[in-house]
Protein backbone atom coordinates (compact mmCIF):
# COMPACT_ATOMS: atom_id res chain seq x y z
CA UNK A 1 0.00 0.00 0.00
CA UNK A 2 1.32 3.90 -0.68
CA UNK A 3 2.04 5.68 1.75
CA UNK A 4 0.52 9.16 1.18
CA UNK A 5 2.01 12.66 2.11
CA UNK A 6 -0.47 14.46 4.58
CA UNK A 7 -0.15 18.03 5.66
CA UNK A 8 -2.19 19.40 8.54
CA UNK A 9 -2.87 23.02 8.59
CA UNK A 10 -4.66 24.36 11.85
CA UNK A 11 -5.99 27.84 11.66
CA UNK A 12 -7.08 29.87 14.41
CA UNK A 13 -7.71 33.58 15.82
CA UNK A 14 -5.86 34.85 18.52
CA UNK A 15 -8.98 37.00 19.71
CA UNK A 16 -10.98 34.07 20.94
CA UNK A 17 -9.01 32.80 23.82
CA UNK A 18 -9.69 28.99 22.93
CA UNK A 19 -6.95 29.95 20.46
CA UNK A 20 -4.28 29.60 23.65
CA UNK A 21 -5.49 26.25 24.90
CA UNK A 22 -3.11 24.08 22.40
CA UNK A 23 -6.00 22.47 20.61
CA UNK A 24 -4.34 22.38 17.32
CA UNK A 25 -1.03 20.25 19.17
CA UNK A 26 -3.45 18.21 20.29
CA UNK A 27 -5.01 17.43 16.90
CA UNK A 28 -1.25 16.83 15.47
CA UNK A 29 -0.63 14.62 18.19
CA UNK A 30 -3.41 12.40 17.06
CA UNK A 31 -2.75 12.56 13.49
CA UNK A 32 1.04 11.65 13.85
CA UNK A 33 -0.46 8.53 16.29
CA UNK A 34 -2.47 7.32 13.42
CA UNK A 35 -0.16 7.82 10.60
CA UNK A 36 2.04 4.78 10.68
CA UNK A 37 -1.29 2.61 10.60
CA UNK A 38 -2.99 4.03 8.29
CA UNK A 39 0.36 4.40 5.94
CA UNK A 40 0.99 8.22 5.50
CA UNK A 41 4.05 10.27 6.61
CA UNK A 42 2.46 13.82 8.38
CA UNK A 43 3.74 17.01 8.34
CA UNK A 44 2.31 19.26 10.57
CA UNK A 45 2.80 23.04 9.69
CA UNK A 46 2.67 26.00 12.23
CA UNK A 47 -0.95 27.48 13.54
CA UNK A 48 -1.59 30.07 10.28
CA UNK A 49 -3.18 33.41 12.31
CA UNK A 50 -2.95 35.67 9.26
CA UNK A 51 -4.10 35.89 5.32
CA UNK A 52 -0.44 36.40 5.22
CA UNK A 53 0.53 33.28 6.69
CA UNK A 54 -2.22 31.64 4.66
CA UNK A 55 -0.60 32.31 1.41
CA UNK A 56 2.84 31.67 2.17
CA UNK A 57 1.42 27.80 3.10
CA UNK A 58 -0.39 27.94 0.68
CA UNK A 59 2.24 28.38 -1.87
CA UNK A 60 4.11 26.24 -0.52
CA UNK A 61 1.80 23.03 -0.63
CA UNK A 62 1.03 24.11 -4.15
CA UNK A 63 4.53 23.65 -4.82
CA UNK A 64 5.17 20.24 -2.88
CA UNK A 65 1.35 18.94 -4.27
CA UNK A 66 0.86 16.69 -1.29
CA UNK A 67 -1.58 13.81 -1.18
CA UNK A 68 -4.54 15.12 1.61
CA UNK A 69 -4.83 18.68 3.07
CA UNK A 70 -6.09 18.47 7.01
CA UNK A 71 -7.13 21.99 7.76
CA UNK A 72 -7.74 22.28 11.24
CA UNK A 73 -10.28 24.65 11.99
CA UNK A 74 -9.43 25.27 15.66
CA UNK A 75 -11.54 28.40 16.30
CA UNK A 76 -13.88 30.64 14.72
CA UNK A 77 -11.51 31.89 10.99
CA UNK A 78 -13.08 33.67 8.07
CA UNK A 79 -12.74 33.34 4.94
CA UNK A 80 -9.89 35.87 3.26
CA UNK A 81 -7.68 33.42 6.22
CA UNK A 82 -8.95 29.86 4.56
CA UNK A 83 -9.62 31.15 1.02
CA UNK A 84 -5.80 30.25 -0.44
CA UNK A 85 -6.12 27.16 1.29
CA UNK A 86 -9.20 26.46 0.54
CA UNK A 87 -8.94 26.90 -3.04
CA UNK A 88 -6.19 24.93 -3.51
CA UNK A 89 -6.92 21.93 -5.88
CA UNK A 90 -5.75 18.72 -3.25
CA UNK A 91 -8.14 16.60 -1.33
CA UNK A 92 -8.70 18.21 1.74
CA UNK A 93 -10.34 17.48 4.89
CA UNK A 94 -12.03 20.27 7.51
CA UNK A 95 -11.93 19.14 11.07
CA UNK A 96 -12.90 21.20 13.88
CA UNK A 97 -12.94 20.15 17.94
CA UNK A 98 -16.11 21.39 20.12
CA UNK A 99 -15.82 23.85 22.57
CA UNK A 100 -13.46 23.51 25.37
CA UNK A 101 -16.17 23.81 27.45
CA UNK A 102 -19.74 25.04 28.07
CA UNK A 103 -20.91 28.36 29.61
CA UNK A 104 -19.28 32.08 30.03
CA UNK A 105 -17.57 33.25 27.14
CA UNK A 106 -17.61 30.89 23.69
CA UNK A 107 -13.77 30.07 23.65
CA UNK A 108 -13.91 29.09 20.17
CA UNK A 109 -16.60 29.23 17.90
CA UNK A 110 -15.10 26.27 15.90
CA UNK A 111 -18.33 24.83 14.52
CA UNK A 112 -19.01 28.38 13.35
CA UNK A 113 -16.21 28.55 11.49
CA UNK A 114 -16.38 25.07 10.04
CA UNK A 115 -19.64 25.58 8.91
CA UNK A 116 -18.05 29.09 7.23
CA UNK A 117 -15.33 27.00 5.90
CA UNK A 118 -17.50 24.58 3.97
CA UNK A 119 -19.96 27.46 2.63
CA UNK A 120 -17.20 29.96 0.87
CA UNK A 121 -17.07 30.11 -2.67
CA UNK A 122 -13.58 29.82 -2.70
CA UNK A 123 -13.64 26.03 -1.64
CA UNK A 124 -12.80 23.96 -4.25
CA UNK A 125 -14.90 20.85 -3.76
CA UNK A 126 -15.11 18.07 -2.64
CA UNK A 127 -14.40 18.58 1.41
CA UNK A 128 -14.42 16.22 3.73
CA UNK A 129 -15.99 17.58 7.16
CA UNK A 130 -14.85 16.20 10.75
CA UNK A 131 -16.26 17.53 13.63
CA UNK A 132 -14.98 15.84 16.97
CA UNK A 133 -12.36 15.64 19.97
CA UNK A 134 -8.57 14.79 19.21
CA UNK A 135 -9.54 11.14 19.89
CA UNK A 136 -7.36 8.50 17.34
CA UNK A 137 -10.14 6.11 17.61
CA UNK A 138 -12.84 8.20 15.96
CA UNK A 139 -10.17 10.21 13.58
CA UNK A 140 -8.77 7.13 12.08
CA UNK A 141 -12.22 5.59 11.68
CA UNK A 142 -13.30 7.95 9.56
CA UNK A 143 -10.21 8.93 8.03
CA UNK A 144 -9.37 5.71 6.89
CA UNK A 145 -11.64 5.43 3.90
CA UNK A 146 -10.44 9.08 3.17
CA UNK A 147 -7.00 8.00 2.64
CA UNK A 148 -8.02 4.56 0.55
CA UNK A 149 -9.89 7.03 -1.86
CA UNK A 150 -7.20 9.50 -2.08
CA UNK A 151 -4.83 5.81 -3.20
CA UNK A 152 -7.17 5.29 -5.79
CA UNK A 153 -7.45 8.76 -6.50
CA UNK A 154 -4.39 9.23 -7.52
CA UNK A 155 -4.39 5.69 -9.72
CA UNK A 156 -7.78 7.56 -11.65
CA UNK A 157 -5.44 11.08 -12.67
CA UNK A 158 -2.10 8.96 -13.42
CA UNK A 159 -2.12 5.08 -13.95
CA UNK A 160 -0.21 3.91 -16.66
CA UNK A 161 -2.84 1.30 -18.88
CA UNK A 162 -0.87 -0.84 -22.12
CA UNK A 163 -4.70 -1.88 -24.78
CA UNK A 164 -2.97 -4.68 -26.65
CA UNK A 165 -5.31 -5.26 -30.01
CA UNK A 166 -8.32 -2.80 -28.83
CA UNK A 167 -11.71 -4.20 -27.86
CA UNK A 168 -13.04 -7.08 -28.78
CA UNK A 169 -14.91 -7.52 -32.27
CA UNK A 170 -18.87 -6.01 -31.54
CA UNK A 171 -17.95 -4.68 -27.42
CA UNK A 172 -18.40 -1.29 -28.77
CA UNK A 173 -18.95 0.16 -25.03
CA UNK A 174 -15.49 -0.96 -24.70
CA UNK A 175 -13.71 1.69 -26.79
CA UNK A 176 -14.04 3.79 -23.89
CA UNK A 177 -11.10 5.74 -22.65
CA UNK A 178 -10.68 7.88 -19.61
CA UNK A 179 -11.00 10.74 -18.33
CA UNK A 180 -9.48 11.45 -15.34
CA UNK A 181 -5.61 11.44 -16.43
CA UNK A 182 -5.25 8.20 -17.03
CA UNK A 183 -2.71 7.30 -19.85
CA UNK A 184 -3.13 5.03 -22.49
CA UNK A 185 -0.45 2.91 -24.96
CA UNK A 186 -2.24 0.90 -27.38
CA UNK A 187 -0.36 -1.68 -29.04
CA UNK A 188 -1.26 -4.06 -32.06
CA UNK A 189 -1.78 -7.85 -31.02
CA UNK A 190 0.77 -8.39 -34.27
CA UNK A 191 3.24 -7.21 -31.53
CA UNK A 192 2.13 -9.95 -29.18
CA UNK A 193 2.83 -12.47 -31.56
CA UNK A 194 5.90 -11.29 -32.32
CA UNK A 195 7.33 -10.89 -29.14
CA UNK A 196 5.75 -14.83 -28.26
CA UNK A 197 7.64 -16.08 -30.94
CA UNK A 198 11.32 -14.86 -29.29
CA UNK A 199 10.33 -16.64 -25.39
CA UNK A 200 13.36 -18.63 -25.26
CA UNK A 201 12.61 -22.71 -24.47
CA UNK A 202 14.63 -22.20 -21.15
CA UNK A 203 12.08 -19.34 -19.71
CA UNK A 204 9.25 -21.94 -21.14
CA UNK A 205 10.76 -25.00 -19.13
CA UNK A 206 11.39 -22.36 -16.36
CA UNK A 207 7.22 -21.55 -15.59
CA UNK A 208 6.03 -24.75 -16.04
CA UNK A 209 7.83 -26.35 -12.97
CA UNK A 210 6.38 -23.21 -11.22
CA UNK A 211 2.68 -23.96 -13.14
CA UNK A 212 2.09 -27.61 -12.94
CA UNK A 213 -1.57 -27.55 -13.72
CA UNK A 214 -0.51 -26.47 -17.30
CA UNK A 215 2.24 -29.41 -17.76
CA UNK A 216 -0.83 -31.97 -18.65
CA UNK A 217 -1.67 -30.07 -21.60
CA UNK A 218 2.18 -30.42 -23.27
CA UNK A 219 2.02 -28.76 -26.85
CA UNK A 220 -0.47 -26.81 -26.10
CA UNK A 221 0.54 -26.14 -22.34
CA UNK A 222 3.72 -24.61 -23.71
CA UNK A 223 1.66 -22.29 -25.88
CA UNK A 224 0.23 -21.26 -22.95
CA UNK A 225 2.90 -20.92 -20.97
CA UNK A 226 4.96 -18.89 -23.69
CA UNK A 227 1.74 -15.97 -24.12
CA UNK A 228 1.64 -15.96 -20.20
CA UNK A 229 5.42 -14.74 -20.44
CA UNK A 230 5.28 -12.43 -23.57
CA UNK A 231 2.56 -10.66 -21.56
CA UNK A 232 4.34 -10.41 -18.44
CA UNK A 233 6.98 -9.29 -20.71
CA UNK A 234 4.68 -6.56 -21.95
CA UNK A 235 3.39 -5.55 -19.54
CA UNK A 236 6.53 -4.01 -17.42
CA UNK A 237 6.73 -0.23 -16.97
CA UNK A 238 2.87 -0.40 -16.83
CA UNK A 239 0.24 -0.85 -13.93
CA UNK A 240 -1.84 -3.39 -16.20
CA UNK A 241 -2.79 -4.47 -19.69
CA UNK A 242 -5.70 -5.09 -21.47
CA UNK A 243 -5.81 -7.84 -24.22
CA UNK A 244 -8.10 -8.71 -26.97
CA UNK A 245 -8.18 -12.17 -26.17
CA UNK A 246 -10.00 -13.39 -28.85
CA UNK A 247 -10.85 -14.42 -31.68
CA UNK A 248 -6.67 -13.76 -33.06
CA UNK A 249 -5.57 -15.30 -30.76
CA UNK A 250 -7.03 -18.93 -30.66
CA UNK A 251 -7.24 -18.72 -34.33
CA UNK A 252 -3.73 -17.74 -34.78
CA UNK A 253 -2.11 -20.12 -31.55
CA UNK A 254 -5.01 -22.48 -31.11
CA UNK A 255 -4.90 -22.14 -27.56
CA UNK A 256 -7.90 -19.97 -25.55
CA UNK A 257 -5.42 -17.87 -23.31
CA UNK A 258 -7.69 -17.23 -20.10
CA UNK A 259 -5.32 -19.89 -18.60
CA UNK A 260 -2.50 -17.18 -19.03
CA UNK A 261 -4.56 -14.65 -17.63
CA UNK A 262 -5.61 -16.58 -14.94
CA UNK A 263 -1.67 -17.79 -13.66
CA UNK A 264 -0.47 -13.46 -14.65
CA UNK A 265 -3.19 -13.02 -12.08
CA UNK A 266 -1.41 -15.40 -9.61
CA UNK A 267 1.80 -13.39 -10.01
CA UNK A 268 -0.15 -10.33 -9.15
CA UNK A 269 -0.31 -8.45 -12.77
CA UNK A 270 -3.57 -6.84 -13.42
CA UNK A 271 -5.21 -7.84 -16.79
CA UNK A 272 -8.70 -7.57 -18.54
CA UNK A 273 -10.05 -9.55 -20.78
CA UNK A 274 -11.89 -9.17 -24.16
CA UNK A 275 -9.83 -5.15 -24.54
CA UNK A 276 -12.32 -3.95 -21.87
CA UNK A 277 -9.91 -0.32 -20.86
CA UNK A 278 -12.12 0.98 -18.36
CA UNK A 279 -12.61 -2.43 -16.36
CA UNK A 280 -8.98 -2.17 -16.35
CA UNK A 281 -8.94 0.84 -14.79
CA UNK A 282 -11.64 -0.43 -12.72
CA UNK A 283 -9.65 -2.81 -11.38
CA UNK A 284 -6.72 -0.76 -10.52
CA UNK A 285 -8.82 1.19 -8.43
CA UNK A 286 -10.25 -1.51 -6.58
CA UNK A 287 -6.88 -2.18 -6.35
CA UNK A 288 -5.94 1.13 -4.51
CA UNK A 289 -8.80 0.90 -2.76
CA UNK A 290 -7.15 -2.10 -0.54
CA UNK A 291 -9.25 -4.75 -2.83
CA UNK A 292 -7.44 -8.08 -3.29
CA UNK A 293 -6.66 -9.78 -6.58
CA UNK A 294 -9.34 -7.78 -8.45
CA UNK A 295 -11.29 -9.37 -11.54
CA UNK A 296 -13.64 -9.04 -14.70
CA UNK A 297 -17.40 -10.81 -14.07
CA UNK A 298 -20.43 -10.93 -15.75
CA UNK A 299 -23.99 -10.54 -14.24
CA UNK A 300 -25.42 -14.03 -15.74
CA UNK A 301 -28.35 -14.46 -13.96
CA UNK A 302 -30.60 -13.15 -10.80
CA UNK A 303 -32.85 -14.22 -8.27
CA UNK A 304 -34.64 -12.25 -5.81
CA UNK A 305 -32.03 -11.56 -3.62
CA UNK A 306 -29.17 -12.66 -5.31
CA UNK A 307 -27.36 -12.00 -9.01
CA UNK A 308 -25.04 -14.53 -9.84
CA UNK A 309 -21.04 -13.47 -11.64
CA UNK A 310 -19.37 -15.42 -13.88
CA UNK A 311 -16.38 -15.16 -16.48
CA UNK A 312 -14.65 -17.39 -18.71
CA UNK A 313 -11.75 -18.80 -16.35
CA UNK A 314 -9.49 -15.90 -15.68
CA UNK A 315 -9.54 -15.23 -11.91
CA UNK A 316 -6.13 -16.10 -9.69
CA UNK A 317 -6.16 -18.98 -7.20
CA UNK A 318 -6.32 -16.53 -4.66
CA UNK A 319 -10.14 -16.77 -5.30
CA UNK A 320 -10.65 -20.30 -5.10
CA UNK A 321 -12.76 -21.23 -3.20
CA UNK A 322 -12.38 -25.38 -3.24
CA UNK A 323 -10.35 -27.33 -6.15
CA UNK A 324 -9.34 -25.34 -8.95
CA UNK A 325 -8.44 -27.14 -12.45
CA UNK A 326 -7.76 -26.10 -15.61
CA UNK A 327 -10.55 -27.28 -18.37
CA UNK A 328 -11.16 -26.72 -22.64
CA UNK A 329 -12.92 -23.68 -23.22
CA UNK A 330 -16.95 -24.62 -22.67
CA UNK A 331 -17.89 -23.22 -26.48
CA UNK A 332 -14.53 -23.83 -28.46
CA UNK A 333 -13.13 -27.18 -26.87
CA UNK A 334 -9.75 -25.63 -26.91
CA UNK A 335 -7.03 -25.41 -23.81
CA UNK A 336 -7.82 -23.96 -21.60
CA UNK A 337 -9.65 -21.73 -18.99
CA UNK A 338 -9.75 -22.08 -14.93
CA UNK A 339 -13.02 -23.92 -13.71
CA UNK A 340 -13.19 -22.76 -10.05
CA UNK A 341 -15.96 -22.09 -7.93
CA UNK A 342 -15.13 -18.18 -5.89
CA UNK A 343 -14.48 -18.02 -2.69
CA UNK A 344 -17.27 -17.12 -0.23
CA UNK A 345 -16.61 -13.37 1.76
CA UNK A 346 -16.93 -10.25 1.55
CA UNK A 347 -16.47 -8.40 -1.71
CA UNK A 348 -16.63 -5.05 -3.64
CA UNK A 349 -17.68 -4.17 -7.63
CA UNK A 350 -16.68 -1.28 -9.23
CA UNK A 351 -16.72 0.20 -12.68
CA UNK A 352 -15.94 3.45 -13.74
CA UNK A 353 -17.26 5.21 -16.64
CA UNK A 354 -17.44 8.52 -17.46
CA UNK A 355 -20.80 9.28 -16.41
CA UNK A 356 -20.06 7.90 -12.80
CA UNK A 357 -18.89 4.83 -11.00
CA UNK A 358 -21.07 1.99 -10.36
CA UNK A 359 -20.67 0.79 -6.44
CA UNK A 360 -22.12 -2.80 -5.64
CA UNK A 361 -21.18 -4.46 -2.77
CA UNK A 362 -21.89 -8.03 -1.48
CA UNK A 363 -21.12 -11.59 0.20
CA UNK A 364 -20.16 -14.16 -2.16
CA UNK A 365 -21.82 -17.42 -0.60
CA UNK A 366 -19.30 -20.19 -1.72
CA UNK A 367 -21.86 -21.61 -4.46
CA UNK A 368 -20.90 -21.87 -8.27
CA UNK A 369 -23.23 -21.62 -10.86
CA UNK A 370 -21.52 -22.64 -14.52
CA UNK A 371 -18.23 -23.94 -15.60
CA UNK A 372 -15.24 -21.18 -15.49
CA UNK A 373 -15.26 -19.01 -12.40
CA UNK A 374 -18.53 -17.90 -11.37
CA UNK A 375 -20.01 -17.28 -7.91
CA UNK A 376 -23.56 -16.15 -6.58
CA UNK A 377 -23.75 -12.32 -4.70
CA UNK A 378 -25.91 -12.08 -1.88
CA UNK A 379 -26.80 -9.24 1.16
CA UNK A 380 -26.20 -6.67 -1.65
CA UNK A 381 -25.81 -2.76 -1.69
CA UNK A 382 -26.04 -0.46 -4.60
CA UNK A 383 -24.18 2.58 -3.50
CA UNK A 384 -24.65 2.11 -0.38
CA UNK A 385 -28.03 1.72 0.20
CA UNK A 386 -29.54 -2.20 0.55
CA UNK A 387 -31.37 -3.56 -2.62
CA UNK A 388 -32.03 -7.05 -3.87
CA UNK A 389 -30.92 -8.53 -7.00
CA UNK A 390 -34.00 -7.42 -9.14
CA UNK A 391 -33.09 -3.86 -8.23
CA UNK A 392 -29.66 -3.94 -8.43
CA UNK A 393 -30.24 -5.65 -12.56
CA UNK A 394 -33.03 -2.92 -12.85
CA UNK A 395 -30.29 -0.07 -11.62
CA UNK A 396 -26.80 -2.22 -14.23
CA UNK A 397 -29.55 -1.91 -17.05
CA UNK A 398 -31.51 0.92 -16.47
CA UNK A 399 -27.79 2.65 -16.25
CA UNK A 400 -26.15 1.80 -19.33
CA UNK A 401 -23.30 0.15 -17.87
CA UNK A 402 -20.96 -2.10 -20.16
CA UNK A 403 -20.95 -5.30 -19.03
CA UNK A 404 -18.19 -6.42 -16.96
CA UNK A 405 -18.11 -5.81 -13.01
CA UNK A 406 -14.57 -5.08 -11.03
CA UNK A 407 -14.78 -7.35 -8.39
CA UNK A 408 -12.31 -7.52 -5.63
CA UNK A 409 -11.86 -9.00 -1.84
CA UNK A 410 -12.96 -6.72 1.03
CA UNK A 411 -15.30 -3.83 2.12
CA UNK A 412 -14.29 -1.31 -0.02
CA UNK A 413 -17.93 0.58 -0.32
CA UNK A 414 -17.36 3.50 1.56
CA UNK A 415 -14.10 4.22 0.81
CA UNK A 416 -15.61 3.62 -3.08
CA UNK A 417 -18.61 5.62 -2.53
CA UNK A 418 -15.47 8.62 -1.21
CA UNK A 419 -13.83 8.44 -4.27
CA UNK A 420 -16.87 9.23 -6.27
CA UNK A 421 -16.72 12.60 -4.51
CA UNK A 422 -12.94 13.06 -4.66
CA UNK A 423 -13.21 12.22 -8.73
CA UNK A 424 -16.11 14.35 -9.41
CA UNK A 425 -17.29 11.68 -11.28
CA UNK A 426 -20.42 10.49 -8.61
CA UNK A 427 -21.90 7.44 -8.30
CA UNK A 428 -24.51 5.82 -11.04
CA UNK A 429 -27.59 5.33 -9.44
CA UNK A 430 -30.84 5.29 -12.34
CA UNK A 431 -31.13 6.82 -15.64
CA UNK A 432 -34.69 6.71 -17.28
CA UNK A 433 -33.72 6.58 -20.92
CA UNK A 434 -33.45 2.57 -20.77
CA UNK A 435 -35.89 0.51 -18.79
CA UNK A 436 -37.27 -2.90 -18.62
CA UNK A 437 -39.17 -5.39 -16.57
CA UNK A 438 -38.06 -8.65 -14.64
CA UNK A 439 -40.05 -11.77 -13.46
CA UNK A 440 -39.52 -15.29 -12.86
Amino acid sequence: MEVLRVVFVPALRTLFRGASLGLEEEMAKVLKGLSHDLRFVLTAEGAVRSVGDASAVARKLAHEKPDLLVLGVATFVTGELLGPLLELPLPKVLWSPPEAWLGDALPQNALCGLSLACSLPKARPPLRWLYGPPREKEVGRLLEPTLRAVRALKVLQGAKLLWIGGPAPGFDAFWERPTTGASVEAIPLEELFALYETVPGDRVREVLEAWPEVRAWGEEGQKLVRLAVALQNLAQGYDGLALRDWPEIPEHLGVVPSASLAYLGDLGVVVAPEGDLMGLLSQLVLKALGGRDPILLDIVAAEEEALLLWHGGEAPLSWAGGNARLIPHFNRGLPAVRDMILRAGPVTGLRVTSRGLVVLEGWLDGRGGYLGVSGWLRELRWAGKRANGRECLSHWLNGRVPHHLALAQGNLGEAALELALWSGLGVIRREDRVWGGYWQ
